[in-house]
């Protein structure tokens, strides 16, 4: 009886490189590339990432880079009091603050931290997810993010493969210059952006994909890894998605990381870390137990 297949597997061939428990990694971008970090940092793993908050474009990420690298410092144009809050443009809400100083002083202390851990990474995880970004008209600025401002002051553009390219590409730039030796894996967050305009979605992840691999082909020591590719095309199903049909569940979630930690990491490293999730599973179970 011929063999009944439920999936398309993606063929993933192991990494150039491949890291130990000791192994320190950085990365930057999306909410799927927080919870990449997240997950490695609760296995104990020397880690940080996200300087600037979540980050989706790529423009965005390529600014936040270069300010961190070259110790720039945020004019008065990136700041915002909005509701009761200063914003910065460059930077996530979870930055947002009522007293400016404050936030100022947080941005400068994130990134003197994430340099100094930038310089000794082995492994730079680097997600950009969407090529629509949002101009703030009156300063002529792509904004990472908008602070629900009114939207009467933002223009959407999607960004074309060439400037995705460049930007990506200068993402690589800065990272090598604080950093030659480590690897860099670039992935494509499969968060769905724009469900009430799926072509809009699609041709964002296409410009993104394809400025991805253009930078994969140009430069050494980066390589790609196919998040993007496992949810919408091996699990393919919305069983993998949460309620919002947009983000993919816990269970989604981890069959992509184990995936990317059985291309990038040595056997004795994988017992190690399931050896830490069984440690951590029996943690949460007692404290869970003990409410009760």
């Amino acid at each position: 009886m011929k063999n009944i297949k439920l999936s398309t597997p993606i063929n993933i061939s192991k990494g150039s490189r491949i890291f130990s428990y000791d192994s320190v990694i950085s990365g930057i971008g999306s909410c799927f590339a927080q919870y990449i970090m997240e997950y490695f940092q609760s296995l104990d793993f020397d880690t940080k990432y996200n300087p600037n908050g979540i980050v989706y474009n790529a423009v965005s990420i390529a600014k936040s880079l270069d300010h961190i690298v070259n110790e720039k410092i945020y004019d008065s144009k990136c700041f915002i009091n909005h509701n009761c809050l200063w914003h910065s443009w460059e930077h996530h809400g979870s930055f947002s603050n009522s007293n400016l100083n404050r936030l100022k002083s947080q941005i400068n202390k994130t990134r003197t931290e994430f340099k100094k851990k930038l310089a000794d990474s082995d492994l730079f995880i680097l997600t950009p997810s969407s090529s629509v970004v949002y101009c703030l008209e009156s300063e002529g600025m792509i904004t990472a993010n908008c602070h629900k401002y009114p939207g009467k002051n933002f223009k959407t553009k999607v960004l074309r493969t060439e400037a995705n390219f460049a930007a990506l590409s200068d993402c690589i730039s800065s990272i090598r210059e604080v950093n030659k030796h480590c690897l860099i894996v670039i992935t494509l967050s499969p968060v769905r952006h724009y469900p009430g305009n799926l072509i809009l979605n699609a041709k964002s992840k296409a410009n993104l994909l394809s400025a991805i691999h253009q930078c994969i082909d140009k430069f050494e020591n980066t390589e790609y890894f196919p998040a993007y590719e496992i949810l919408l095309d091996e699990l393919r199903d919305y069983r993998f998605y949460n309620v919002d049909m947009l983000h993919p569940t816990n269970l989604a979630r981890e069959i992509i990381i184990n995936r990317f930690i059985s291309t990038y990491f040595s056997p004795d490293c994988i017992t190690a870390i399931n050896k830490k999730k069984k440690q951590l599973k029996a943690s949460q179970h007692r404290t869970n137990n003990s409410i009760f």
